[in-house]
């Protein structure tokens, strides 16, 4: 559950004890971001298996003043830390054979850690896809974004809306892009950037730039 909070003592209890009332249980809990007086918590929860669970702790969260939900879903799995699953994440990237591999390697586990609907991989400079995944907006709308961030008009600034990343791959002319529905809160933003970062290192110490050169 992804749960927008006045930052102010006292509101986590109130959510603990919202969870409570319904028989569940906090089992994880991350701050996403904290500014200007609000906090975005992830919280990893178990609710009983009964019919109207989910619905009944959303309600009583939205009760708590100046509280909101803004994402639930069902793990099909045991939750694991989110920085565990961003190591295992980079261990499989440099675990890749090719340089062609580890670029493969990122894209999917960008699409499958942070949840993206799609997913592209682009030289901006000459205006063309080198992999797309799902329904990717066009290469210059992502060009014009990729420019608002460089520009500091970035609108992943904007805590309330965006689900768009766009992060160049050094070492390389290529950018990686993606989104989904909700927004992506600047610790996941810094796990994909930590993310490229070590592919772009590892691809040029395969050889990446001989490779297109």
């Amino acid at each position: 559950m992804r749960i927008w909070l006045p930052d102010a003592p006292g509101v986590l209890g109130a959510v603990a004890a919202e969870i409570g009332a319904v028989k569940g249980n906090v089992i994880a809990l991350e701050v996403l971001e904290r500014e200007a007086g609000v906090a975005i918590d992830e919280f990893v929860v178990e609710l009983p298996d009964v019919p109207g669970a989910i619905d009944a702790v959303c309600k009583g969260i939205r009760n708590i003043p100046g509280a909101g939900v803004e994402d639930v879903r069902e793990l099909a799995t045991a939750a694991q830390d989110r920085e565990d699953t961003v190591l295992n994440a980079a261990a499989a990237i440099l675990q890749a054979a090719t340089a062609t591999a580890a670029m493969n390697t990122l894209s999917g586990q960008l699409m499958s850690l942070f949840d993206l609907t799609w997913l592209a991989v682009a030289d901006l400079g000459l205006q063309t896809f080198t992999e797309v995944h799902g329904e990717a907006p066009s290469i210059g709308w992502l060009t014009a974004f990729a420019q608002g961030s460089q520009s500091g008009a970035d609108p992943s600034n904007d805590t309330t809306s965006s689900g768009v990343f766009v992060e160049a791959i050094p070492e390389t002319e290529l950018t990686v892009c993606g989104g989904r529905p909700a927004p992506i809160r600047r610790r996941e933003r810094h796990a994909i950037a930590m993310l490229v970062l070590v592919t772009a290192r590892f691809v040029d110490a395969l050889g990446w730039r001989d490779r297109v050169h």
